[in-house]
């Protein structure tokens, strides 16, 4: 089923590629790393839909993209002490895997009325698998070894109409945009002894494995409703930008199938809803300080909310029971930055842009089972990060037929994250809280052109990117008089290597 949605996306972006194009659109922008905002382009329409206006003729579009994604590590570790600093329980967890991502759209704008229309279709999926093992140690001589595998898919499908038209001195549009999301996560874990396995355990054996999880299962799907407002004008030799847009979830749908296999087997079958809302918008502005010199500026706010929910009947130990749990991932992302845009002569320019990024996240979950049996976790993990990045993009046509172009990227990012958690049985027995910090750094490089052979324009790009974090942290675990029963230490590391490419293509009736 899988691989018939894919040949479904990809069909309609061969046929279009053998059509034939004038000019260039997304992989202009792919073969420099992006600099979405600091060098203006075609494609800035799918941002800003004002900029539609801009078009003339019928124009059809298309773009592909794939990426490969290797998680080289992705590591966690806590060590439990008594609270008078004697190490009692070691736990840990080692994962790698990969990604793959594929991302493509086609589409078309036209005149219609005083303006212009554009339809797009867009496709983005990612197939992740990563598989590890755990250890639990518990001092002096319990030692227990289990093997896991993760999976994490997503398959989007959205349906964008935009228009724009122009209204005075500046141009006025809006977008509407319905999409179609799957996302699943899915754990499976097996004890080396194959005494018992797991299969989307939510709260696992001991309450110390709630702070090694690295994804939360669940099977959702939902459609979401997006509304973009654009302004595109000059205000004096300013150029600006101006774009608000929000969305809601609804008709979503959240299942789980939860399994134990042992001797005592445990089971249920979770069904609930998802909800949600997102509200962002960018604000561009280029200045020219002269004829061939422009500073680029920009400010790009998003926040999201998403909850899921489910409840069904089970059985543990071949008595009935129920399980209920609810979830809400936030994310708040900001960025603010600038640079300049530089043109060396005819068919040649460089740009360099600084940003800061500031990226906040929490999850926070409650999962009640077996009554009178709780884990609370509370924005656990609460996670925020000031980064630093630096983008180097540039372009060079050797002839009026071939253009090369690069771009480069560093960032450097500060990380802090809380955990929380209370285990009631049935009232609260336990409470942890851990706080940790570290880094975040990475650095990606790409590398596109341009081939043009009238009326055919292709626009090829590659990609390559690294990046790494390391956390590490401390905390204590408190009964509920307020006594300290235990202390921790916490390690968390990630590394990643990935490489990627694709082309774009359009073309003019």
């Amino acid at each position: 089923m899988k691989k018939r949605i894919l040949v479904l996306v990809l069909i309609p972006l061969l046929v279009l590629t053998l059509a034939g194009v004038s000019q260039a659109w997304q992989g202009r922008m792919g073969g420099m790393g992006d600099p979405y905002g600091l060098i203006s382009d075609e494609s800035d329409l799918l941002i800003h839909p004002a900029k539609i206006a801009n078009g003339e003729g019928v124009l059809f579009y298309g773009n592909y993209r794939f990426t490969y994604t290797g998680v080289l590590n992705w590591d966690n570790e806590i060590d439990l002490f008594t609270a008078a600093g004697v190490l009692d329980e070691i736990f840990s967890k080692e994962t790698s895997g990969d990604e793959l991502r594929h991302e493509a759209l086609v589409g078309s704008s036209f005149p219609l009325g005083p303006g212009r229309m554009g339809l797009f279709f867009q496709y983005s999926g990612k197939r992740g698998e990563y598989d590890g093992k755990q250890v639990e140690l518990f001092l002096p001589a319990l030692y227990i070894y289990d093997r896991y595998d993760l999976k994490s898919d997503l398959d989007n499908f959205a349906f964008r109409l935009l228009y724009g038209l122009p209204v005075g001195g500046f141009k006025l549009g809006g977008e509407v945009q319905f999409a179609y999301r799957q996302e699943e996560n899915e754990n499976w874990l097996q004890r080396a002894d194959l005494s018992v396995s797991y299969l989307n355990n939510l709260f696992g054996d001991f309450p110390e494995q709630n702070l090694l999880r690295f994804q939360i299962p669940y099977d959702s799907r939902y459609w979401e409703a997006l509304i973009k407002g654009s302004l595109d004008g000059k205000v004096g030799p300013l150029d600006l930008e101006f774009t608000l847009r929000g969305g809601f979830i609804f008709g979503g749908d959240n299942s789980l199938e939860i399994r134990r296999y042992i001797a005592l087997p445990a089971a249920a079958d979770l069904d609930g809803d998802v909800q949600g809302w997102r509200i962002g918008g960018d604000l561009w502005l280029r200045y020219p300080l002269a004829k061939d010199l422009v500073l680029p500026f920009l400010v790009r706010i998003d926040y999201q909310s998403k909850t899921r929910d489910g409840e069904g009947p089970g059985t543990v130990n071949w008595s009935t029971w129920n399980v209920s749990y609810e979830s809400e991932e936030t994310d708040f992302r900001l960025t603010v930055g600038g640079g300049v845009e530089k043109e060396l002569g005819t068919g040649t320019k460089i740009a360099a842009g600084i940003y800061y990024n500031y990226l906040q996240g929490t999850y926070d979950s409650t999962i009640f089972y077996i009554p009178g049996y709780a884990y609370d976790n509370s924005d656990s993990p609460s996670s925020s990060e000031h980064q630093v990045m630096l983008r180097l993009a540039g372009e060079h046509e050797l002839s009026p037929r071939v253009a090369l172009r690069m771009g480069l990227n560093f960032f450097y990012g500060w990380v802090m994250e809380d955990f929380a958690f209370t285990f009631y049985n049935p009232n609260p027995s336990l409470s942890d809280d851990i706080s940790l910090d570290g880094s975040h750094w990475g650095i990606g490089a790409s590398v596109g052109g341009t081939i043009k052979f009238k009326p055919i324009t292709l626009e090829p790009f590659i990609n390559f990117n690294y990046q790494q974090s390391k956390l590490d942290g401390d905390g204590e675990r408190t009964i509920p008089a307020g006594t300290v029963l235990n202390l921790w230490e916490m390690d968390k590391s990630r590394s990643e290597w990935s490489i990627g490419g694709g082309f774009s293509v359009l073309f003019g009736l």
